[in-house]
């Protein structure tokens, strides 16, 4: 019994003794600047992975902690990281905590080519788009994100299609014939453009959920971008997604939904007003006095129309009407979008891990589109031994688009029809039917095309990087990685029998697949001497091999509405595939030396070889060299206002090898049969002499940092001259080919490029914050083959030495004569003329160079609430509205009337800019024809300002979440292309053909953007 109780009492006294070994760390985390409470901080002990997050007053408090000194971690997002060394003993330890402001200043980390480097010894230009700026941007795609947010970065979208591509122009158009867009690297993998779905508008960019994004750098000058060498002419894009960090598990759960609208409606006139424009025009034509009497006419040809396209089904038939219909609206309509997101992180001092998952259904304005993404990420740091750390980063993701034809004067495609389809036409009769006298017939009516045809793309897509690092000593490294860029596009197309009678109904189904592989080794070293002289200095050698097929198969005659399988097709019509292949071997390097953090000289090269080229010219060499001066360090810049200052500058040489696989070679074409046997003729010509195209670039910039951080920003100028252009010199046509590609012409951009942020104001709990950035750009062609202009005559694509890409050459236009209302021109002598000709009379006009271009954006946050709304603005460009000039303003095809004709010329001595009315664009006596004959009226002012983004955030009170066990529920609100002020007067003032598009001086029936507005929350476990 005794034993017993002394040995309870022993254990007891144990027990007690251990207790009191233990203690407990408590403190508020409160601003530096305003003293007010931080809510939400994360406090952590990394080598006992315990700790907590700050509540509603900035206190936190981590008991159980066993006597020791620790370290311990401070993190708040938009703030600078601190780390304390604290003594832990049996009883309660106080350690109050400031945090500044991270004004990403000079000091921040900048991704720039295998490495990463602080930007205060960044010689080159480099923009950062941080994940702060567009955590509330609703959008698919990572060049959507970009959009007015780095200086010289113009980015057009190419569809308002959801998923839909976009156009990326980095410090203007270098190349002719060759590939203008950018490289793009997602954590280390090059990603491949081949094989892009032809069902709609669509990026490999999709398979990134813009949620996982921590940070987009852009490499624009060649200084920064030599690195990557021959891919690098245009510049290049890094993408880096978030990393876990080592702490407790977070988990952050978000849903949202939203509605998406046509941003703006075009005014086309009423189906009354149409009556009365053709009356008043046959009138015309048949000498009545202008002002009289037309309503005989216009009766004449209300009843042609009924007899024609048929009575509105709705009105009474005692008594028919003409229809009224809006097909706008019935193509166009409200779309709803829906996103959910989860993601996990965590980990400790040897691991870290993110894992996350996306779902985002939306559909699109126009009918048949829609964009439905999953998306799985896992990104994983493990180190496996004290030398040795081991990375993961992997993506994968499907997503399925429906999209509908565009880009084009089609009859079928819902973008024209909108605009092909008069008023007085009409989609159902009375019984449900589909009508078929609508203005091209039932196979063509939109009900038609809403209801019987269906453009599918699916994308499966696997990005892969497993990269591991040796750490040799404190001063040398060595990594190497495998990356893989996979994707699989499967386009299907139904046409019932009602959509292609011709054919019975048909399929088309396409499989495509890219197999794009990289791997790479690099060393690292850095060193330091006598404290002043440091020194780093990277080699490395890469190898990618970037492969990609197709085949597509089509059957024709469908027994019925529900057989949609090739399988049930009564006649196989088309059966083809293609297989192409690309390799390319480099070695780099790079050095850079730095003379008491004062003085910068760093040296980069890069040595590559691509199976594009001839076997002479297969190897290239991209050089350059750039120096940077710190001048705030100097003893003679002692001025309070100025915390960081930084000259710099760079000049260097970067590729471009971005054309055919088989350029370079002497190919035959597989041309019909003979007997069972397939023929060949010639089809290109070699030329083993064809090298790179490359861009010569000198940049000139400067960095700075005043007011303790308050303003921040940089300055560059510019000047790149493209030579050797890879360009398809045209061949006369007794030659029997149509070009051969070689290394001729040099195109020059020059520009300036300004970026400045700002702290206004921080006080008191509030706090508001600027970011602008502005780009002036001018484009010129030096050189061209024997100085002769290539297309001379052409108004849109004509190239000339002297003149920018994209310049747009008609005649004048003289207004419209006061006396009778015809159209009138000015011809080569500035005379008036009424039969201009284009190849005489035009003149050198506008061009589709956007000279200016940048963002504005303002920041502002009180205690849980926070406001952010963004400009986003492009000046310049000009351009021809092809479908809706020539389609909709004058009745030739009795399609869509522009509201232009309410101002058309009634009376003599009217003055106006619309002629009178008239039943076709020829009616005019002795005159051009109207409609066709382009002048400087049918060039339109693409210029904007957009009110690209807004968003407000509310963080719940922490009181309330904790009494929820959670850590925080964030709830917000957002709106995309929100207000647009432009002189434009069509659907969207946003000009890209194509991503290769050039030019930039045409449109045609694309897919108008979108407004969006959308709402969700946002929960931390």
């Amino acid at each position: 019994m005794n034993r017993k109780l002394l040995f309870t009492v022993f254990a007891l006294l144990l027990s007690a003794s251990a207790f009191a070994q233990s203690g407990t760390l408590t403190g508020q985390v409160t601003d530096a600047e305003t003293g007010e409470p931080l809510i939400g901080a994360t406090v952590y002990i990394e080598s006992l992975n315990k700790g907590a997050q700050s509540n509603i007053d900035g206190n936190y408090t981590i008991s159980g902690i066993d006597a020791g000194t620790y370290t311990v971690s401070y993190r708040y997002v938009g703030y600078e990281t601190v780390s304390r060394s604290v003594e832990i003993g049996s009883g309660t330890v106080i350690l109050d905590i400031q945090l500044s402001v991270d004004v990403v200043g000079l000091d921040e980390l900048v991704v720039s080519g295998y490495a990463v480097e602080q930007k205060r010894e960044v010689t080159g230009s480099i923009s950062t788009v941080s994940s702060d700026e567009f955590e509330n941007v609703s959008l698919q795609s990572t060049e959507a994100l970009l959009q007015g947010r780095a200086a010289g970065v113009n980015i057009t979208t190419t569809s308002g299609n959801p998923g839909g591509a976009f156009r990326v122009n980095i410090r203007g158009n270098g190349s002719i014939n060759a590939a203008t867009e950018p490289l793009y690297i997602v954590d280390g993998v090059q990603i491949s453009f081949a094989q892009i779905s032809s069902s709609a508008s669509s990026t490999p960019l999709n398979a990134i959920n813009p949620s996982d994004i921590e940070s987009i750098e852009v490499l624009k000058d060649a200084a920064s971008a030599a690195i990557y060498g021959a891919q690098a002419a245009a510049g290049v894009v890094i993408i880096t997604t978030k990393n876990g960090t080592a702490g407790p598990t977070r988990i952050t759960a978000s849903a949202e939904t939203g509605v998406r609208s046509l941003a703006r409606n075009v005014d086309y006139i009423s189906t009354e007003e149409y009556v009365e424009y053709l009356g008043e025009g046959r009138a015309l034509n048949f000498g009545e006095t202008p002002g009289s009497d037309y309503s005989s006419y216009e009766n004449l040809y209300r009843n042609f129309l009924l007899g024609t396209f048929g009575a509105d089904p709705d009105s009474d038939p005692n008594d028919p009407q003409l229809a009224n219909t809006n097909w706008q609206d019935f193509i166009y309509q409200e779309g709803v979008t829906q996103k959910y997101n989860v993601s996990a992180s965590g980990g400790n001092a040897s691991t870290t891990f993110l894992l996350s998952g996306g779902y985002e259904d939306t559909d699109g304005t126009a009918f048949n589109s829609d964009f439905t993404r999953l998306n799985l990420r896992t990104n994983i740091d493990h180190d496996l031994t004290e030398r040795m750390r081991a990375s993961v980063r992997l993506n994968v993701s499907r997503a399925t688009q429906n999209g509908v034809c565009q880009d084009g004067n089609f009859i079928n495609c819902p973008t024209s029809q909108a605009m092909f389809e008069p008023r007085f036409t009409f989609p159902y009769l009375a019984n449900g039917s589909y009508n078929p006298n609508t203005n091209f017939g039932a196979s063509n009516n939109p009900a038609v095309t809403k209801n019987e045809v269906d453009r599918e793309n699916t994308v499966t897509q696997i990005l892969s990087t497993l990269r591991l690092q040796y750490q040799a000593n404190e001063w040398l490294s060595f990594s190497g990685s495998a990356n893989v860029d996979y994707r699989n596009t499967q386009d299907d197309q139904y046409r019932s029998a009602i959509a292609s009678p011709a054919t019975g109904g048909f399929i088309t189904f396409a499989n495509r697949n890219v197999e794009n592989y990289q791997g790479n080794l690099v060393a690292n070293a850095t060193r330091t001497f006598d404290g002043i002289h440091a020194v780093t200095a990277l080699v490395g050698t890469e190898f990618r091999s970037d492969y990609s097929e197709s085949q597509i198969v089509r059957g024709d005659g469908l027994p019925g509405p529900f057989f949609t399988v090739l399988a049930a097709t009564a006649t196989p019509t088309t059966a083809n595939g293609i297989n192409t292949q690309w390799k390319q071997a480099s070695y780099f390097g790079n050095v850079k030396y730095t003379f008491d953090e004062k003085y910068i000289v760093k040296a980069v090269a890069r040595y590559d070889g691509n199976s594009r080229f001839g076997e002479e010219t297969r190897w290239g060499f991209f050089p350059s060299v750039s120096v940077g001066w710190i001048i705030s360090e100097e003893d003679f810049l002692d001025i309070e206002a100025i915390d960081q200052l930084k000259l710099r500058a760079g000049y260097g040489t970067t590729g471009n090898s971005a054309i055919g696989n088989f350029a370079s070679r002497a190919l035959y074409d597989a041309a019909g049969s003979y007997q069972g046997f397939t023929g060949l003729r010639p089809a290109q010509l070699a030329n083993a002499n064809l090298g790179w195209e490359e861009a010569r670039e000198l940049n000139i910039g400067l960095d700075y940092e005043l007011f303790e951080g308050r303003l921040f920003g940089s300055i560059d100028a510019y000047r790149k001259d493209n030579t050797d252009l890879l360009f398809e010199r045209p061949l006369p046509i007794d030659s029997g080919y149509e070009d051969i590609t070689e290394n001729i012409g040099k195109v020059r951009n020059t520009g300036i490029e300004f970026e400045v942020n700002s702290v206004n104001v921080a006080s008191a709990g509030f706090r508001w914050q600027s970011r602008f950035n502005v780009a002036f750009t001018d484009n010129e062609i030096l050189e061209l083959p024997n100085g002769t202009p290539i297309d001379e005559d052409d108004l849109f694509e004509s190239l000339q030495e002297g003149k920018p890409i994209g310049l747009i050459q008609v005649v004048r236009w003289a207004g419209v004569n006061p006396a009778d209302g015809r159209p009138m021109w000015y011809d080569a002598d500035g005379n008036i003329t009424y039969t201009p000709t284009n190849a005489v009379d035009a003149v050198d006009y506008k061009d589709g160079v956007a000279n200016v271009t940048g963002g504005f954006g303002n920041t502002f946050s009180y205690k849980g609430f926070s406001v952010d709304a963004f400009l986003q603005f492009s000046f310049g460009q000009w351009a021809f509205p092809q479908s809706d000039y020539f389609f909709t303003r004058t009745p030739d095809f009795l399609m869509q009337l522009h509201e232009d004709v309410r101002d058309r010329w009634r009376l003599p001595g009217d003055l106006t800019y619309y002629p009178r009315a008239v039943e076709g664009g020829s009616d005019f006596t002795e005159t051009a024809n109207f409609r066709t004959q382009l002048s400087t009226a049918s060039i339109y002012n693409a210029s904007y300002i957009r009110l690209k983004n807004v968003s407000l955030n509310y963080n719940l009170p922490d009181r309330f979440t904790q009494s929820l066990g959670l850590n925080n529920i964030r709830l917000y609100a957002s709106a995309v292309n929100l207000l647009t002020w432009t002189a434009w007067p069509w659907y969207d003032p946003e000009v890209a053909a194509d991503t290769e598009d050039i030019f930039n001086n045409v449109t045609a029936a694309s897919y108008p953007t979108e407004r969006q507005v959308n709402a969700g929350i946002e929960i931390q476990f």
